[in-house]
């Protein structure tokens, strides 16, 4: 994932936590706003309740990943933190991503375009 999507300020985030909307699953919680910017910028929480460093960097890394390939379809102009929970440690990155677009999509950030699905499909 490019820098330039990357939510970087402590302030940005404070501002999500504390104005956003939330979506659950089992495995994430995505907190989303509309962003300032007019663009899209993602940040990833992972807690040391987690695991270690090298765990929690390893599940930031599957979590850009998995979340790179939405990026041209989604609806431009909001801010989302992702904030992993336990269960996110023992699952493949299929099941991740399959998360990440559901939750996209039932938040209304997914554009309605065509491609967004195939593109999920491929990279399950």
């Amino acid at each position: 994932m490019k820098r330039c999507f990357s939510l970087k300020r402590n302030k940005t985030f404070r501002y999500v936590y504390r104005k956003g909307k939330s979506v659950p699953s089992r495995m994430l919680v995505m907190i989303y706003n509309k962003s300032k910017t007019g663009m899209i910028k993602v940040g990833f929480s992972v807690s040391k309740r987690i695991g270690n460093s090298v765990t929690r960097n390893r599940i930031k890394r599957r979590l850009r990943e998995a979340f790179r390939p939405f990026i041209p379809h989604i609806t431009p102009g909001y801010d989302i933190i992702f904030i992993a929970r336990d269960a996110v440690k023992e699952a493949d990155f299929g099941h991740i991503s399959a998360t990440m677009q559901n939750m996209l999509t039932k938040s209304g950030l997914m554009g309605n375009n065509k491609n967004a699905d195939k593109t999920a499909r491929v990279r399950q």
